[in-house]
């Protein structure tokens, strides 16, 4: 009885492990051997020079001035130098969290058991302080320094990221000295500097000592990864202005029908879904891309075939892998074996909660706006329909489009109408209350 008990939690834990192996990303590999992939990224490049042409012809004919669609970047990557000090002060702290465990390890391992158990609790109230400062220290800098929302993006997902890497070391490292036996034959070795800095800055968000690695850098390939990106920055911009701004930018200076409001919201899903793609491909296949090619870090499983998904569920496990093996190895484990015990249902609603609440916060500093449509279709919605697996249909995949499309269309569109009724009918009052009501509806700015 107690073996086959022993054989079952082997094989549980297991279930757990992330492996590492030396592998492309999925859309590399279709690059290299399937024509119709190529034909579909040619496509992103003509719409990238059509809206280019379209803007250029536009601007010429109303202004008589080219601005090439760079205007919006300019204005949305604001205070540029300002955000590389201040991410460089997020790493700096980042470093010193590192010997300050070291500190708590020496000390841990000089102690009694009883002493120990006083000394963890310390230790885990100052980390959780010290995570709780962190997020809130950077939304007070980015309302101190008034940064752009696309200054402001990378501030608070680079804080994001350093506070998620930070913790997958302690969780992992941890035990490892809490659970070392100092007459035992074996020898407790820490993780030295150099891992840790490597861990910080590689495309994974799983400790582990040692990754597989290739033996070369393709400084081509990296060029080309990072130009992906800068190419998918230009494109988000254009798109902004040419389906974004035309619509809503005068909301609030004239009054709106419904109608002006209701059919872009519903029927204009374009920009919607071409910001998820060209979200998706520029930060899960360019850019870790780019940074795993300079690292040469191996395992380049970045995302799976989302695109195939033919329920929720499948999606979000196979959208963004690199999260997905975060939230599921240090929040639904951890919640599973040691909250609330052999409860699969309360480990995914912990991960659906913590990761709503994540997107939401980031999107509610970054725009200065409040309106939780993200948390209302990731958690409420999209938890649902996940976890009780009803898309799961033989038009399952077909759903799951519709709802992308439709859903990321309308998240994008009512984003843009609170940005321009906030932008043209600012409060005289500065009370909190105020914040969270939905300016195109108080406002008066509809008929």
């Amino acid at each position: 009885m107690s073996s086959s008990s022993n054989n079952n939690t082997k094989i549980k834990s297991k279930q757990f492990e992330k492996v590492f192996k030396i592998r492309n990303s999925p859309l590399t590999d279709r690059f290299e051997n399937s024509e119709d992939i190529k034909t579909i990224y040619n496509l992103f490049a003509i719409i990238l020079i059509s809206l280019l042409t379209n803007t250029v012809i536009h601007d010429y004919s109303k202004t008589g001035q080219l601005h090439f669609g760079l205007r919006l970047i300019v204005r949305g990557f604001n205070k540029f130098g300002w955000v590389v000090v201040i991410w460089a002060i997020f790493n700096i702290l980042a470093f010193v969290l590192y010997s300050v465990f070291k500190f708590w390890a020496k000390i841990y391992l000089l102690l009694q058991p009883k002493t120990q158990k006083f000394w963890n609790r310390i230790w885990i109230t100052i980390l959780t302080l010290y995570y709780i400062l962190s997020l809130y220290s950077v939304q007070k800098v980015v309302s101190l320094m008034d940064f752009a929302p696309g200054s402001a993006a990378v501030l608070f997902l680079e804080e994001v990221r350093l506070l998620m890497k930070q913790h997958a070391f302690i969780r992992t490292n941890a035990p490892k000295i809490s659970e070392y036996k100092p007459h035992s034959d074996t020898k407790l070795t820490l993780p030295t500097f150099k891992k840790f800095i490597y861990f910080l800055f590689a495309p994974t968000f799983v400790y582990r000592d040692e990754y597989p690695r290739t033996r070369t850098i393709r400084w081509r390939f990296v060029f080309y990864n990072l130009g992906e990106v800068l190419s998918i920055i230009w494109l988000l911009s254009l798109v902004v202005e040419r389906f974004l701004v035309p619509p809503f930018e005068d909301i609030c200076i004239r009054k709106y029908t419904l109608s002006e409001i209701l059919i872009p919201v519903v029927a204009n899903s374009f920009p919607g879904i071409l910001f998820m793609l060209c979200g998706f491909y520029s930060v899960l296949h360019s850019f870790q891309n780019a940074f795993a090619e300079m690292l040469t870090f191996g395992d380049r499983l970045f995302y799976k075939e989302w695109w195939t998904s033919r329920s929720l569920s499948e999606y979000y496990r196979t959208w963004n892998v690199v999260v997905h093996d975060w939230l599921f190895i240090y929040i639904y484990k951890d919640v599973y074996e040691m909250v609330i015990p052999k409860n699969k249902m309360a480990g995914k609603l912990a991960v659906f909660l913590i990761s709503a609440l994540m997107h939401e916060w980031i999107l509610t500093n970054v725009l200065k706006l409040f309106l939780p449509i993200q948390f209302i279709q990731f958690f409420i919605a999209g938890a649902v329909l996940a976890l009780f697996n009803i898309l799961d249909l033989s038009v399952g995949n077909l759903l799951v489009w519709y709802l992308m499309v439709f859903g990321s269309g309308m998240q994008v569109n009512l984003y843009t109408l609170e940005f321009f009724a906030r932008t043209n009918c600012p409060l005289d009052t500065n009370a909190t209350i105020d914040f969270f009501k939905p300016r195109f509806i108080t406002c008066g700015c509809v008929e």
